[in-house]
């Protein structure tokens, strides 16, 4: 796991948006299908920047092997790109793409361009012909040539599928589903909320057929509806039914377009159970809700989710809780790498201090994050004491109050 820290304006947020933008980039395939003009700007605070492209890498673990990905682009331009495969003494180069004086070249490895004849003709049309200069290569070559080199279509598989990221104030539209489908995750937020002393007991999922010759449907939820018909088995976002913190699902299966809700069971003063709506419950509890298909898959599945502010909402007490769950488990699969304030988490008991990380600017306003274990830290230190001290950096620096009359 990974927690990184920092007062507010020191960069959090923005890593996790860019790593967002990378996925989407590659997800969308191209720079001109990303709807968000973030990924366009340039650093704001540095009068030349906006003539320098904006670069980017990530090094991941995938199918037991290293990757290492990198992309520099220009507002309309991706001026650079290059997939490697890490290993001990040396990089092995996978391909390799940029442009120089408007001209794009693209090498791909030794063993591909000796392979067939064709490759190297193939290689050369690529960079000429068929890839736009705003076209990500390793998304061209992922969907239209899984084949041809396995590691483009492996590194390429990671970002799609194995990479997730979870917003702030971002809500699943289809978390009523994932329960539905798996009844291990249901008992996984069955055993769980008891435990915070939510008042739930349990949760359960309610099911409606949707008919689209209903005229008391909204056009949104027909249009789900109808999206829902051309993907069977998909689960789509029904929008907010009954409030705008609660989204149900729609997908269709056993031929028929379902409704999926999630209703929460109380017990009240008399011990009667009943069923209250899930927009009565507090916000911190959907979110918790909302956080079990994540704490799931890392508990299962290879893949890695980035969460901003993962406390949010939420009170200190759960936040610890879950993420020592997910620390102490030695079976776990997936990986965490989320931002916070929330000091209580800093306890070697539940992170070490390579996976405690924070970030600061420096004098020209610029991020840099840099790790807990940088300082040498004892095992039996009070790290929070100390983080909230200043020891570290990461926290505010804050004018003398009294000079300020408060």
């Amino acid at each position: 796991m990974s927690a990184i820290y920092g007062a507010n304006g020191a960069g959090k947020s923005n890593l996790i948006k860019a790593v967002s933008i990378i996925q989407r980039i590659i997800v969308g395939g191209s720079l001109d299908r990303i709807s968000s003009t973030f990924y366009k700007m340039p650093f704001l605070l540095k009068k030349d920047a906006a003539d320098e492209p904006v670069s980017a890498a990530v090094e991941f673990y995938h199918n037991g092997i290293i990757y290492y990905y990198s992309i520099s682009f220009e507002k309309n331009c991706v001026v650079g790109e290059e997939l490697y495969v890490s290993k001990k003494d040396s990089d092995e180069p996978i391909f390799s793409r940029r442009v120089v004086n408007g001209i794009q070249e693209i090498d791909f490895c030794k063993a591909f361009m000796e392979k067939d004849p064709n490759n190297p003709v193939f290689a050369k049309a690529l960079a000429e012909k068929i890839l736009a200069k705003t076209d990500l290569l390793i998304s061209f070559m992922g969907e239209k040539y899984t084949n041809e080199i396995a590691a483009i279509s492996d590194a390429y598989s990671w970002f799609c599928n194995n990479m997730k990221v979870v917003e702030p104030s971002s809500m699943s539209g289809i978390t009523a589903h994932l329960l539905d489908s798996n009844t291990e995750m249901l008992a996984l937020l069955n055993k769980t909320l008891p435990e915070m002393n939510t008042g739930i007991s349990k949760i359960e999922i309610k099911k409606i057929v949707l008919r689209e010759d209903d005229d008391t449907l909204s056009s949104g939820l027909k249009r789900r509806i109808q999206q829902a018909k051309e993907s069977p088995g998909v689960a789509f976002p029904a929008g907010n039914i009954h409030d705008s913190r609660v989204y149900a699902s729609v997908v269709y299966e056993n031929n028929e377009c379902i409704l999926k809700m999630m209703q929460p069971l109380h017990v009240d003063v008399e011990g009667t159970e009943f069923f209250m709506p899930l927009e009565s419950e507090s916000d911190g509890t959907i979110r918790l809700i909302d956080y079990i298909p994540f704490i799931y898959s890392i508990l299962h599945e290879d893949k890695v989710y980035f969460i901003d502010e993962i406390e949010r909402s939420v009170h200190p007490i759960m936040i610890k809780l879950i993420v020592s769950k997910i620390s102490e488990n030695s079976s776990c699969r997936g990986q965490l790498i989320f931002t916070t304030h929330e000091s209580c988490l800093l306890d070697q008991k539940i992170l070490r201090a390579d996976e405690i990380w924070f970030a600061q600017k420096d004098s020209d306003q610029a991020s840099h994050i840099y790790p807990l274990s940088d300082f040498n830290i004892h095992k039996t230190a009070n790290i929070e004491l100390g983080y909230l001290n200043g020891r570290y950096g990461g926290i505010p620096f804050l004018s003398n109050l009294k000079d300020l009359h408060w």
